[in-house]
């Protein structure tokens, strides 16, 4: 079981993420750059979905990604893209802004720590995050396996997911585990990868405490 995004995870990320027809952030992200003209920094830039058309429209945006799949996916897709592979802990530079979409922040090890690093880098953070609503309210069961969605994939054939999650809600901890499992056009299994997240969460006093403590202005 992986921890990042590798193998399956990374590979049908777009086609999930499509599927879902979850809204784009990328007409606020662009909004949110129209008053900064310099540098930004992109953490955990992915596959290119967002960093892409941000340089498409012109921005300087340079991408930061950890995993050399979704790395090497960015480059693919959009050659245009900047994106360098590697541990954001470990890049030095100055930026105009650092952006940080999707839940990317809630995976960082010590939020404040880190987060205190960053305001030295930088004068401007996007940051967006997920409340597990569905988690808490007890509307997706704890510690068993549940269906989340699936794909029709590209090489034929359709792409499952399944999810299972922990959550302690009293310490802001989400743990969720995800099965995907490749099956050919009659169903049959042709492969299955695991993997883990270990996320945080907050509630909005909670965040903005954090922030001002990292040495943020709201």
């Amino acid at each position: 079981m992986n921890s990042g995004y590798e193998g399956f995870e990374a590979s049908w990320h777009d086609l999930f993420w499509e599927a879902e027809e979850a809204p784009s952030e990328l007409p606020l992200i662009k909004k949110f750059l129209e008053a900064r003209k310099g540098r930004s920094l992109y953490i955990g830039s992915g596959s290119g979905r967002l960093l892409g058309p941000l340089a498409a429209a012109g921005h300087d945006v340079l991408g930061l990604e950890c995993s050399s799949e979704m790395a090497k996916l960015s480059q693919e897709n959009f050659p245009d893209a900047k994106v360098l592979e590697e541990e954001w802990q470990e890049h030095e530079g100055e930026y105009d802004a650092i952006l940080i979409p999707a839940f990317t922040f809630q995976l960082f090890l010590d939020p404040q720590k880190q987060l205190t690093r960053l305001s030295e880098q930088a004068n401007s953070l996007y940051l967006t995050l997920f409340f597990p609503w569905a988690e808490i309210s007890g509307d997706l069961p704890q510690n068993e396996w549940y269906f989340d969605r699936d794909v029709v994939l590209p090489i034929g054939g359709t792409g499952e997911l399944e999810t299972q999650h922990k959550i302690k809600e009293q310490i802001g901890s989400l743990v969720r585990k995800h099965r995907y499992t490749m099956r050919d056009a009659s169903g049959n299994v042709i492969r299955r990868e695991e993997t883990v997240q270990r996320l945080r969460f907050f509630t909005d006093a909670a965040l903005k405490n954090l922030l001002k403590k990292s040495g943020w202005k709201i």
